[in-house]
C-alpha cells in the first residue's frame, strides 16, 4: 500500500482510497482519534487494515482514546460491526456515544480527525468520495472543535461496552 503524500488534500473518491488514507490517519495519530460515522461504514471501519491500524494505535500508549459519535447504536450492535467487537476488547480506549439532538442526528457527514493534525471528510457519510488532509491541522482542529460540543450533549452508548452473549 503506498502511503497518502504528507501534504496538501487528496480527493478520495473510492472505497480503496478512503482505507489507505484512514489507515495513514490512525497510523499518524498521537493520543486521539475521533470519529463520527453514521453506522460504523461499512466496507470501511470493518477492513481488515482500519481495524488492524486501530488495534495498534489502541495498544500503542496507555492514554490513547478513540471517540465515535454514531447514528444508530443499535443497528451497530445488531450487524455485529467487526469495530464493536474490537472496542469490547479495549473499552479503556474506545468510548461510543450515539448523536440525540435533532439538529445533530440531521448532519450528513462523517469523519475522522486526529490529534497528528490529519482528517478525511465526507460532504455525505453513506459515501467515501471526500478529502483527506494528512497535514491538515487547521482543518484537523475545526473538525475536533466541532465534535467537542456534539460529544458532550450525546447519549453514552453504555449497551455497546460489553457482548451481548
Amino acid at each position: 500500500m503506498t502511503p497518502i503524500p504528507a501534504s496538501g488534500s487528496i480527493a478520495v473518491t473510492d472505497r480503496e482510497s478512503a482505507v489507505r488514507a484512514t489507515v495513514d490517519l490512525v497510523k499518524g495519530a498521537r493520543r486521539h482519534i475521533r470519529i463520527l460515522s453514521r453506522l460504523l461504514d461499512p466496507g470501511l471501519y470493518d477492513d481488515p487494515r482500519v481495524l488492524e491500524a486501530l488495534r495498534a494505535f489502541a495498544t500503542s500508549t496507555s492514554d490513547a482514546g478513540v471517540r465515535l459519535l454514531v447514528h444508530d447504536a443499535t443497528a451497530i450492535q445488531r450487524a455485529h460491526a467487526p469495530l464493536l467487537g474490537l472496542a469490547q476488547r479495549l473499552p479503556s480506549v474506545f468510548e461510543f456515544r450515539e448523536l440525540a439532538d435533532p439538529v445533530d442526528r440531521a448532519r450528513a457527514d462523517a469523519f475522522i480527525t486526529t490529534d497528528g493534525g490529519g482528517c478525511y471528510h465526507r460532504e455525505f457519510g453513506h459515501r467515501f468520495d471526500g478529502e483527506a488532509m494528512p497535514s491538515g491541522a487547521g482543518r484537523a482542529r475545526q473538525l475536533a472543535e466541532a465534535f467537542d460540543p456534539v460529544w458532550e450533549r450525546s447519549r453514552p452508548c453504555t449497551e455497546l461496552r460489553t457482548l451481548g452473549l
